[in-house]
């Protein structure tokens, strides 16, 4: 039913609406690049992004969500003030906080202060799964500010994980072509004035695959944790 509301009337503001919209955006072009012939160059890059702020909506919609429904303050703000979380012993308002380590660690702090109230809540289980630390940590890792997949950045060694395309060399073609000589390559070759190869580049398929892994996984994690609090803490509203 709160979809169908303007999102500054939601309980939460519009944080998990918000995220739905982007795993929704984020599958569906993920879905449309599945035929033949059809693709993207870099396509994980607009994707990964779109899960991961999706994932970061929905951290902060929970937050949310607990506060107002368990009238906590945040310190000394009531919780119709601009909401936030408590991170290295000090608040910090949800626009200058993007980092998913954070707001995923005050959440959990929240689910064990309230776990008597939650646990009353029938046919939902809240469980989470040994794999969501680690899957934060990972994101947190590679993209703690939500910048990676949107920016390039000259001065970050890291970048180079991006790209779809890889430097090699002329033993290195071979030996991948000898490995599977049915594969077919996509080879880009400098050379300079003498026609000498300078640079040998090749097509090394999706780049950050686990990370692009860790990302759905976890969106569709905290997607079904943000349903079962509107559900079962919001009555669907």
């Amino acid at each position: 039913m709160y979809m169908l509301m303007p999102l500054h009337t939601h309980i939460d503001f519009g944080f998990g609406a918000t995220g739905e919209a982007f795993k929704d955006a984020a599958d569906q072009l993920e879905e449309s690049l599945k035929g033949e012939g059809v693709g993207i160059f870099n396509e994980y890059l607009p994707i990964n992004y779109l899960r991961r702020h999706a994932i970061e909506l929905f951290l902060k919609s929970g937050i949310v969500i607990i506060h107002r429904r368990f009238s906590i303050p945040y310190g000394s703000d009531p919780t119709e003030q601009e909401p936030g979380a408590f991170v290295n012993g000090k608040w910090q308002p949800f626009i200058r906080l993007h980092s998913v380590s954070s707001l995923w660690s005050y959440l959990k702090t929240l689910f064990v202060d309230q776990k008597a109230a939650l646990d009353a809540i029938e046919h939902i289980e809240w469980l989470v799964p040994a794999e969501v630390d680690s899957w934060i940590d990972t994101i947190e890792r590679l993209d703690p500010r939500s910048t990676f997949f949107r920016y390039p950045n000259p001065e970050k060694a890291k970048d180079e994980l991006k790209s779809a395309m890889a430097r090699t060399s002329a033993e290195e073609l071979l030996k991948k072509h000898k490995e599977n000589p049915e594969k077919k390559q996509r080879i880009v070759v400098l050379e300079d004035m003498d026609r000498q190869v300078t640079d040998i580049y090749y097509y090394d398929g999706r780049s950050l695959d686990e990370l692009t892994k860790v990302l759905k996984e976890c969106s569709q994690h905290f997607f079904s944790m943000h349903a079962a609090l509107r559900m079962g803490i919001c009555k669907g509203a």
